[in-house]
């Protein structure tokens, strides 16, 4: 136990720590920051996301027909709103526009008119105005669910096909804003970046280390230094969990900050424009994405460390690992996160991936372990 704390304080050493601090205040600055200090970014998204969170407080998590037709009725209500806007507004009173409907079919060629919309809409900036655009764009989905399943439907295979038609059938699908859920989706992908490029950085030079300060050849003196291969490996999958875990704790925190948590038990399918396999609630979906980020983690950290007992030099250790760093990037994220449950790839698709994945690099493990106990023969 006593080398093993030694092992693992050998490589969460104060510069390795002080740089991945400077990394990632680099990396979150360029990847994270803007949607945290931009969410929700812009109009209509601040419209949807304040929607989004009324709807679940008035409805919860699931709606049924008549809670569709109140959220109509509610709509309705605000046109009402709109209505008598207009009819107090002397301004819009002389361009004839006296409704709501007449307001939504503007002449846009008249410049009086158009200007008086401007003003409105983004100078004065009504919340009343984007709020009922946000509440058409739900309603249009809430009405046409079934074209929209149908489609989908159409296009699935025969195992997409009966997953759908489960989701006809609940109804629970197209009917919350994904303003929320779309941002999860950005940020922890950037969130993946940020803590993948952390793990390579600390655990790469994990036995080049020892190597080039020549230090395996005394090691493989005793028998206590034979043994150090497996406690080294012991210590950077150690290390490598201490990192994985400070980081996304510190990056999930900051993410808490955009109030995701009023939409935690909507279920994933119900929200606009997405469909999966599994009919997680939000909550459950950002646990499983945060299992995914650990397992390409404890994944890259078997191959870094079976990498730095190969190579000859630091140069060698980065060439290696710029185009791994650069395929996880590319197709780990996208495939073995950000679609991990999606139906728009196959459902034995991302479970083929990972087993593949953890095949491969236990052989590489196993192969390495070999090599080094025939190395410790022939010392």
């Amino acid at each position: 136990m006593h080398i093993l704390l030694l092992e693992i304080r050998k490589i969460l050493n104060w510069k390795i720590l002080f740089v991945l601090a400077f990394v990632n205040l680099i990396l979150y600055y360029f990847l994270i920051d803007f949607n945290i200090e931009h969410f929700p970014n812009g109009r209509p998204a601040l419209d949807s996301y304040r929607i989004g969170a009324e709807m679940v407080q008035n409805y919860g998590p699931e709606m049924d027909e008549s809670e569709k037709a109140d959220f109509k009725k509610k709509y309705e209500e605000e046109v009402r709103k709109a209505n008598e806007f207009f009819q107090s507004r002397e301004d819009f009173k002389k361009v004839g526009i006296q409704s709501y409907e007449e307001f939504e079919n503007i002449d846009r060629e008249n410049e009086t008119q158009m200007k008086l919309r401007d003003k409105v809409v983004f100078d004065e900036e009504i919340d009343l105005f984007w709020e009922l655009q946000e509440r058409e764009r739900l309603l249009e989905y809430h009405h046409d669910q079934d074209m929209i399943i149908e489609n989908e439907i159409s296009r699935a295979d025969s195992i997409g096909q009966k997953r759908l038609n489960e989701l006809k059938k609940s109804g629970q699908f197209d009917l919350y804003p994904e303003v929320s859920l779309m941002d999860f989706n950005d940020i922890i992908s950037n969130i993946a970046i940020a803590v993948l490029i952390s793990v390579v950085l600390v655990i790469s030079p994990t036995f080049l280390s020892d190597r080039t300060r020549n230090l395996v050849d005394l090691q493989y003196t005793s028998k206590i230094g034979r043994s150090l291969f497996k406690r080294k490996l012991a210590a950077g999958l150690i290390s490598a969990f201490i990192v994985m875990t400070v980081l996304l704790a510190i990056y999930l925190s900051i993410y808490s900050l955009n109030n995701p948590a009023v939409f935690f038990e909507v279920p994933i399918n119900s929200f606009i424009g997405h469909t999966y396999w599994y009919n997680l609630t939000f909550f459950q979906y950002i646990v499983l994405s945060t299992v995914a980020i650990y397992m390409l983690g404890f994944l890259l950290t078997f191959i870094s460390m079976a990498v730095s007992t190969l190579v000859p030099s630091y140069i060698a250790l980065i060439g290696i690992h710029v185009p791994v760093i650069l395929a996880l990037l590319i197709f780990g994220i996208r495939y073995l996160l950000f679609a991990i449950i999606s139906m728009w790839l196959p459902i034995w698709i991302v479970p083929l991936c990972y087993i593949a994945l953890i095949t491969i690099v236990i052989g590489f493990i196993i192969f390495i372990w070999i090599r080094e106990r025939k190395l410790d023969i022939a010392a």
